[in-house]
Parts: C-alpha cells; sequence; structure tokens
C-alpha cells in the first residue's frame, strides 16, 4: 500500500467574504509524506491562506483539504496537534517565559490541562534545546531574544511536539544570510534524518532552490508552477508569476540564483490582494 499523502487539495478554493474573489481557486495539490517542499509566490499569491487551508485553520468554501488522507474537518485538535506542528510568522507571545518554559508548550498536546511537564517532557525539552543550539539560553526570556535566536525558539517548539509533518511560515523573514542558510539546514536535516515532512513558504528562491527537492509556485490564488526546482525556477514562469524579467543561473550542486532585472510593480498582475 502506498503510504497516504501528508497533504492532498482537491480542487479546493477559499472565499473570505461574499462577493470578493477567491484567494485559493482550483487548488489541487498533493504532497506526499517525506521530503522538503517550498512554496513560493509574490505577497498576495495567497500563501498564507494555503497554510491557514492546509493546517485545519481555514475549511475550503468548495472542494476539500485532506491531510494524512482524512479530512481535516474530521481531525480532533488535540491529536492533529500531535501530527501536526506549524511555525508561523506571528512572535512568541507577550508573557513572561523563558525559552525553556516557551519551547515546552509544544508538549501542551501530550499533557493533560492544567498538569506539570513530567521527567520524560523535561527530558525531551532539553534535547530540543542542545539540538536547536538554546541550551545557553533556557534562562532567558523569549523577549529578550534576537531575531535568529527568536526563529531558533518557534522551531524547537514545534519539535518538541514530535509531529510528522511540520509546515513553516516565512521561516526566514527578517533574517540575515547565515540564519537564514540555518533555518534551511535544519528544515533538511529533519527530513534527512528523521523522516519528517516539512513544507515551507518561502520568499528565498535561491535557498529553496539549494535546499527542497520540490517547489510549489502560488500565484493570483491558483499553482502556476509544480516540481522540480529546476522545471519551476525557469524565466517565462516566473515573470508569469512576478512581473518583469529575470535571470536564472544554474550554479550546479549550489542550485539556482535568480536576479530580477527589473519590476512592474505591484499591481501589475491583477489578481485578488490576499
Amino acid at each position: 500500500m502506498p503510504e497516504p499523502a501528508a497533504f492532498e487539495l482537491l480542487g479546493a478554493g477559499v472565499r473570505y467574504r461574499d462577493g470578493e474573489p477567491e484567494a485559493l481557486r482550483d487548488v489541487d495539490l498533493r504532497v506526499d509524506a517525506g521530503g522538503l517542499t517550498a512554496v513560493l509566490g509574490p505577497n498576495g499569491a495567497g500563501k498564507t491562506t494555503l497554510v491557514r487551508l492546509l493546517t485545519g485553520v481555514l475549511e475550503p468554501t468548495r472542494g476539500e483539504a485532506r491531510f494524512l488522507d482524512r479530512p481535516l474537518a474530521k481531525w480532533p485538535r488535540r491529536e492533529l496537534a500531535r501530527r501536526l506542528a506549524v511555525v508561523t510568522q506571528e512572535p512568541p507571545p507577550a508573557v513572561p517565559l523563558t525559552v525553556r518554559e516557551y519551547v515546552a508548550l509544544g508538549r501542551t498536546p501530550y499533557m493533560s490541562p492544567w498538569s506539570a511537564p513530567g521527567p520524560a517532557e523535561r527530558a525531551l525539552v532539553a534535547r530540543t534545546l542542545e539540538r536547536t543550539g538554546l541550551g545557553p539560553l533556557e534562562r532567558r526570556p523569549v523577549s529578550d531574544l534576537s531575531g535568529g535566536e527568536r526563529q531558533r525558539a518557534k522551531l524547537a517548539r514545534a519539535l518538541a511536539q514530535e509531529p510528522e509533518v511540520l509546515v513553516l511560515d516565512e521561516p526566514t523573514a527578517h533574517l540575515d544570510l547565515g540564519h537564514a542558510l540555518w533555518v534551511f539546514d535544519a528544515m533538511r536535516e529533519l527530513v534527512m534524518q528523521q523522516g519528517i515532512t516539512v513544507l515551507c513558504i518561502t520568499h528565498d528562491m535561491n535557498l529553496a532552490s539549494r535546499r527542497a527537492e520540490r517547489l510549489v509556485l502560488i500565484g493570483r490564488g491558483r499553482v502556476l508552477a509544480d516540481g522540480a526546482p529546476r522545471d519551476v525556477l525557469v524565466p517565462p514562469v516566473l515573470e508569469a508569476a512576478y512581473g518583469g524579467s529575470v535571470e536564472v543561473h544554474d550554479l550546479g550542486a549550489s542550485g539556482l540564483a535568480v536576479l530580477p532585472t527589473s519590476f512592474a510593480g505591484p499591481g501589475a498582475r491583477g489578481g485578488p490582494a490576499v
């Protein structure tokens, strides 16, 4: 028997309000278990809507969204949280938590309400802190962390859930090149060493082409291209999605370098802003 798909969208569409254009429309997408898939697209393309749909935050207006061969709407939230972890763009909560306390929140789906972490949970959190390089910072308030440290803390909290599938929404936003590379390397390591399925929403085409096996390009609420990086990151496809013109240089094992040479400007592509 083939493994179940991590995610599957079947003719899915999302409309936020009656009378408005659909934020996503006619989306057919299958993400098989295992591997690193990166979703690309311009601002307003529908990427964040896609994350909300795949993680059960939104229900499709039409069509179907499935996780591990079961409609997302039929997953109990606690059971879903044991299988699926999400790293969003939102900062950690503005409450006085240490890094260790924040990462320990990832164990919530496995604990009874109001119970304190037991020895097994504390040991797992300690391993996760060391693995993400946060051990020396465990007593520091999350509010005092730098942007790169905060991103590591969010990833560590997700890993503490011990998920089968991990979704990250713009995990390298506002990070310098070194921290962005660390995030992509960490995602790749999760796939190769633990078999976790990783889906990443990103604007970083160059790093995505280097670390992801598969790219999905979203534009105007639709899937415009889906496949290997060298099949998706081609000038005609990118120019149709982003407007303007680009150059794409093949760097061999280092991936691809996508260089914009002109930009048509916001609104040039038309379609809804999402």
